[in-house]
Order: structure tokens, then C-alpha cells, then sequence
């Protein structure tokens, strides 16, 4: 009996490698649309620009389905002015994986569930520079009808870093380390980039803004890519503020090998469109109801967000 061929299908934890946590991914890698609590499964050091405390979860359709399903939270916490707190989890499953024996015969098919869960911390102590930290915990399993149960455990490490003196510009950095397991690594680490900067051209003390940023995703050893993107935001009126995020698709910067297609896993994000509406109608609380689409090269992803902000 073998497993083999489920393990090719999720050795890379898809959920949190393949997948987006919000639509923050209609920018690439930036942190500039969005305000979203989403933003520590991408750059822990982002929770110093949100509001004091927030609450999202997002939805994720894949096209096609496949039997598969996802699920995201985040809640991030303000302490004081100069630290926040944030805690975040993943759900991904796929219903049917095929199975085969070592004669390579079919033995049905059978489940894999993806679980991921997520600790941040950031601080803004040491002005204009922000950093953050989170630790990630993965479990994948896969239930065998003999009563079998094929299941392994990961942890892994995100660092964050943003710089923003001024108004008009904001660095980011962050990178994630590869989940690894007894088998060694099973997930590839990242260094993502992007530098974004609001354009004069909308009033910001009344809340409205056009913002572009440049962003660049390593897959260390692999390659690196790029993406352009833009966020426009317009209050039409006291209560009610609507956005629009898009992003052009992942070019190649940098080669260092072939594509691994026996892996899977390359570049394949196209084009992003992401748009949302922000109302503050609850008194102290502000709700955000945000849709994203995003084209990649075998699947495209239906993000769907809502959020809770004070």
C-alpha cells in the first residue's frame, strides 16, 4: 500500500503556500489596500497599521472546485500604541485524492485535510521602523479506510519588517521559512518586497487616496518575481467608503533554475481584481464586506472577506 501519490498532492501545504488568506492578494504582496487583519499571514509588522482591534474571516472558491475547500480567519489586538497582538488559522481539505497501491493498483480515494494555525507580535517602539514575528503550526492528515491514518506535523517562522517616515511612502519586507518535517522541507521559503506610495492626486484628510506599489516574491534558490499594483479608495459618503484594488500578473525577474512542474509549483498568478465597501454605521465598529478574483494559471481564486473593525 502507498500513499504517495496524496502526499505529492499536499507535500506543500497548499493551503497556506498556494492559496490567498484575503484579498490582499490582488496586490500582490503589498499591505497597502487593504487595512485587513489578513495581513499577518503576509507581513506580522503590518498589524501596526490597523485599527486598534479587528476581526476578519474569508472564504476561498476555487474555479475549478475539485472537491476542494478553504477557510481563513485572523484577529489582531492593539496594546497601547507601540505593540499588537494577533492570532490566525487556515482550514484546507480536499474530498477525493486518488489512491494506489506499490503494483499500482487503484484503491479508492480518500481525504486530505489541512489545518494551519498562527501567532503574531509586532511592535512600533522604535520608529520610523516596525518589525514582526509570527509562528506557524501545521498539521496535514489523511484518514485511510483500514483504519490507517496518515498524518504529519510542521512548525515554521515568518519575520516582518516596514518602514514608513512618511506619509506618502511605505517599505515593506518580510519572509517566511519552509515548513519542515522529518522528511525535511516541505514547502519552499519566500522573501517578499514592496515599496508603495500614494499619488497627489486625491484629497487625503477627507479619506480618499490612489496608492501604487511595486512588489517582488523570492522562492529562494527558484526564482524571483514582480507585480505592479494599485489601490483607489472614495468616501461618496460619511458612513460608506469603497475601494478598488488591482494588480498586473506575476512577471519573472530573476531565474536561478527550470521549474519544477513534478512539484507543482511556480509562478502562476495572473490578473487580481479586488474591490470592497467599508461602512460605519455601528457606532464604534466599522464592517467590511470585500470580493476579490484572481486568475492563476490552472485555478482562479473567489475571495471573499468580511470584516469587523473598532
Amino acid at each position: 500500500m502507498s500513499i504517495g501519490a496524496a502526499q505529492n498532492t499536499s507535500g506543500l501545504f497548499a493551503g497556506f503556500n498556494r492559496y490567498s488568506s484575503s484579498g490582499q492578494a490582488a496586490m500582490g504582496t503589498s499591505l497597502l489596500s487593504s487595512g485587513s487583519a489578513m495581513i499577518i499571514f503576509l507581513n506580522p509588522a503590518g498589524m501596526q497599521f490597523l485599527h486598534k482591534g479587528q476581526l476578519a474571516f474569508t472564504h476561498l472558491k476555487l474555479d475549478p472546485n475539485l472537491d476542494q475547500k478553504y477557510f481563513a480567519y485572523a484577529i489582531t489586538k492593539g496594546i497601547g500604541d507601540a505593540f499588537s497582538v494577533g492570532i490566525g488559522g487556515m482550514s484546507y481539505s480536499v474530498q477525493r485524492i486518488e489512491r494506489y497501491d506499490r503494483d499500482a493498483q487503484y484503491l479508492g480515494d480518500v481525504r486530505l485535510d489541512e489545518n494551519l494555525y498562527l501567532v503574531s507580535l509586532s511592535t512600533g517602539s522604535v520608529r520610523p521602523f516596525h518589525i514582526g514575528a509570527s509562528v506557524r503550526y501545521a498539521v496535514q492528515n489523511i484518514p485511510l479506510p483500514d483504519t490507517l491514518k496518515w498524518e504529519e506535523h510542521a512548525f515554521a517562522a515568518d519575520y516582518g519588517f516596514v518602514y514608513s517616515q512618511y506619509d506618502w511612502l511605505l517599505l515593506s519586507v518580510s519572509s517566511q521559512t519552509a515548513f519542515r518535517t522529518n522528511d525535511g522541507e516541505r514547502s519552499l521559503p519566500r522573501l517578499r518586497s514592496s515599496l508603495e506610495f500614494d499619488l497627489p492626486f486625491f484629497s487625503k484628510n477627507s479619506g480618499a487616496a490612489w496608492q501604487m506599489a511595486i512588489s517582488t516574491q523570492t522562492e529562494y534558490g527558484h526564482w524571483t518575481t514582480g507585480s505592479v499594483g494599485m489601490h483607489v479608495r472614495y468616501p461618496f459618503h460619511d458612513k460608506v467608503t469603497v475601494y478598488l484594488n488591482s494588480r498586473t500578473p506575476a512577471f519573472v525577474l530573476i531565474k536561478k533554475d527550470e521549474f519544477d512542474t513534478n512539484l507543482g509549483y511556480f509562478p502562476m498568478e495572473e490578473w487580481g481584481l479586488s474591490c470592497g465597501i467599508i461602512m460605519n454605521s455601528l457606532g464604534a465598529f466599522k464592517l467590511k464586506f470585500e470580493f476579490s478574483y484572481i486568475t492563476e494559471k490552472y485555478f482562479n481564486q473567489q475571495i471573499s472577506t468580511i470584516e469587523l473593525m473598532r
